[in-house]
C-alpha cells in the first residue's frame, strides 16, 4: 500500500460518528447508512474529512464484534470510495484488534483507527509491541489514537516518535490537553504523520496554528456544514474568522454537554440527532440517558442556535 498517500486523505474534518440504534437497543443498519450519506451530500468527501465509524463516540465498548463489523461494512459501502473511511479498532486483546482491522481492510476502508490497549494501564513496550504486531497483519493505513481517558496513560512524544516509525502509521489522534506537547509534537512528527486534533469540538482552531491537519469533531454528526466553514477559514489563512465561527456556531453546543460523567457525552449528541430527525437512537448502558430536564435544556439550545 502506498501509505504516503492514505496519509494525505487525512484532514479536514474527522467525524466520529455516532452508531444508530432502535429504541430496543438493537442495530439501526439502515439509519447508519442513511447517517453516512448525510454526512456525505454535507459535504464530507474526498479531500475535506473522514468518517470515523465504531470508535469512542460510536459506543465501541458497547458493541459486540460482529456488530462493529456490520457497522464498518455498511459505512464503506454506503461512502461508496466518495469520502475516506477510517474504523475505529480498538479493544484490549491484541488479537481482537487485529481480526477487526483485517477485516477492515478486506471490505475496503482506507485505514483504522487503534487506541492503546486498555484495563491495565499500558508501558511503553505494551503500546509499542501491541502496535508492530498489529502492523505486522495488516496493509492498511494507521492511525494511533492516543486515547489517555481509556488507556490511562497519555502517549509521550518519544514513544509517539516510536510509533510514527512504523510504515503503517499514517496519523496521530491527540488528545492530549497539553498546549506545550501539542507544539513539540507537530514540531517534530509533523513532516512523517498528520496530526489530527482529537478534542477539537474545543481545540480548534487553535491546535491548528501548532500544525493540526484536521478536525475530530462528535459535533459534526449533526452540524458538518458549519465544521467545513471553519475548517475553510482555516486553510484560507483566515484564523480570526475561525475563532468568530467556532465561537458563534460550535461552542455553545459542545459546553451544553459537560459532565463529570465523560460518557454521557453521547447521549448528549443523540439527542441532538433524534431531535434534528438524523438516526441515532438511544446510547447504550451503561451511559446513563438524559433525564426529561436535560432532554428540555438540549431542546432549547438547539431552537436557539437554529438546529430545529
Amino acid at each position: 500500500m502506498e501509505y504516503d498517500k492514505v496519509r494525505t486523505k487525512v484532514k479536514g474534518i474527522l467525524v466520529v460518528m455516532t452508531t444508530p440504534f432502535k429504541n430496543n437497543y438493537e442495530l439501526d443498519i439502515e439509519g447508519v447508512k442513511k447517517h453516512t450519506r448525510f454526512l456525505i451530500e454535507k459535504g464530507l468527501v474526498d479531500g475535506a474529512g473522514v468518517l470515523v465509524p465504531t470508535g469512542s463516540t460510536g459506543e465501541c465498548p458497547m458493541l459486540r464484534e460482529n456488530e462493529r463489523k456490520e457497522v464498518m461494512k455498511a459505512i464503506v459501502e454506503a461512502a461508496n470510495n466518495e469520502v475516506p473511511v477510517f474504523c475505529g479498532c480498538n479493544h484490549t486483546d491484541t488479537r481482537v484488534v487485529i481480526e477487526l482491522a483485517q477485516y477492515a481492510e478486506k471490505i475496503g476502508a482506507d485505514g483504522v483507527m487503534i487506541s492503546p490497549p486498555y484495563y491495565w494501564c499500558p508501558t511503553e513496550d505494551v503500546v509499542l509491541n501491541h502496535y508492530k504486531s498489529i502492523c505486522n497483519e495488516i496493509d492498511i493505513g494507521v492511525m494511533v489514537y492516543n486515547n489517555w481517558f481509556a488507556s490511562q496513560l497519555d502517549m509521550s512524544i518519544e514513544t509517539l516518535e516510536k510509533l510514527s516509525e512504523i510504515p503503517n502509521v499514517v496519523a496521530i489522534k491527540e488528545n492530549s490537553c497539553r498546549i506545550e506537547k501539542w507544539d513539540v509534537l507537530c514540531l517534530k512528527l509533523g513532516d512523517k504523520v498528520n496530526i489530527v486534533a482529537g478534542n477539537g469540538d474545543v481545540h480548534e482552531p487553535y491546535a491548528s496554528l501548532m500544525g493540526s491537519n484536521g478536525i475530530i469533531s462528535g459535533l459534526a454528526n449533526f452540524i458538518p456544514e458549519r465544521y467545513l466553514k471553519i475548517y475553510k477559514a482555516i486553510t484560507d489563512g483566515g484564523f480570526m474568522k475561525a475563532r468568530k465561527l467556532h465561537y458563534e456556531e460550535v461552542l455553545p453546543l459542545a459546553f451544553s454537554y459537560t459532565s463529570d460523567d465523560s460518557s454521557r457525552y453521547i447521549a448528549f449528541l443523540k439527542e441532538y440527532m433524534n431531535l434534528m430527525g438524523l438516526p441515532a437512537g438511544p446510547a447504550r448502558l451503561p451511559i446513563v440517558p438524559l433525564n426529561s430536564t436535560e432532554k428540555e435544556e438540549i431542546k432549547k439550545i438547539a431552537i436557539e442556535h437554529k438546529l430545529i
